[in-house]
């Protein structure tokens, strides 16, 4: 299965064309005065570079609500050594008002390198969303957890819980909404072999796994969706998985779970209908072939030879 990346890529690619000294001709050459990309999760950004000056802005739904998560201050700490800064005000551009922005000099290549610096830029969207998971897990440190779980409303119409568990575990649930039923027919199959993986004696300590149509016992007190085209699919993560060096690879697969399971649900349903249309060009082809050829006209002649046609 494929692995969607963390960062953008269009913004990294912004980034590499204008980084470092050498590129002061092209950043002369080529300003920005207002370019929008847009990325999952209804994210959007806008990028205005001129001269050394490089500046980022970004908007994402439910980003107020992430303010009590320590999303400033975790933001700041990442970037402490990137030379970035940060208006966390909300701003318009182009018509549009964001978040907050980001700015930053491209004329040197800061002390992170290049490599590490465009790829950090590039995550902002992950590293938003990961602000509450790691606020979680110092929660969990401090044995100070809140008593109901934590709703992280990510998107217009679907959330990510955080709740604490028995003894070093904690439980995050995806509230995962399918407007198209015949996509929860493919979701099912692929997120049963997600529950079953646990059996492979490699993937004994991966997170357990396990999805409902109805919200399961962590959500209690929550007003959540509860209606026929929510799923509810739920990770257990132990200690292992969100202390050390894993609780980042941990928080950045749980950041792109819902891009990772509707990407493969669209590859899914693209490779049944490419399946479908060669299954049908080779009926016709059949067909074709069973197909009489056609008789040609008969030519009559009278007893002295002359034709008749």
């Amino acid at each position: 299965m494929i692995l969607l990346e963390s960062g953008h890529h269009m913004l990294r690619e912004a980034l590499e064309l204008r980084l470092g000294e050498d590129k002061a001709e092209f950043r002369e050459r080529n300003p920005v005065e207002g370019m929008i990309i847009a990325d999952f999760d209804d994210v959007s950004y806008c990028i205005k570079a001129k001269d050394e000056l490089f500046t980022l802005f970004f908007v994402m739904h439910g980003y107020e609500s992430l303010a009590d998560f320590g999303v400033e201050a975790y933001l700041t700490k990442t970037y402490a050594d990137c030379g970035v800064n940060f208006d966390f005000s909300a701003q318009t551009a182009e018509g549009k008002t964001y978040n907050f922005s980001m700015t930053f000099d491209l004329s040197s290549v800061p002390a992170v390198g290049a490599e590490v610096f465009t790829e950090k830029i590039s995550a902002i969207k992950r590293n938003v969303l990961a602000a509450p998971f790691f606020w979680y897990f110092d929660k969990i440190r401090e044995g100070a957890t809140p008593e109901k779980a934590v709703q992280i409303p990510f998107r217009k119409d679907e959330s990510i819980y955080l709740k604490k568990g028995k003894e070093d575990s904690m439980v995050v649930v995806f509230g995962v909404t399918f407007s198209d039923k015949n996509d929860w027919v493919v979701a099912e199959v692929f997120l049963r072999e997600f529950a079953d993986a646990r059996r492979e004696p490699a993937l004994q300590t991966a997170p357990a796994v396990s999805f409902s149509k109805s919200p399961p016992g962590e959500l209690d007190g929550l007003k959540v969706d509860d209606s026929d085209s929510v799923v509810y699919i739920s990770f257990a993560l132990f200690q292992r998985h969100y202390e050390g060096a894993k609780a980042d690879a941990s928080v950045s697969s749980l950041c792109l779970f819902r891009n990772y399971l509707h990407y493969h649900i669209k590859c899914s349903k693209a490779f049944m209908h490419m399946r479908m249309r060669k299954r049908v060009d080779d009926l016709l082809q059949v067909l074709n072939r069973a197909k009489p050829p056609a008789e040609g006209a008969v030519e009559k002649k009278t007893w002295t030879g002359r034709s008749m046609n």
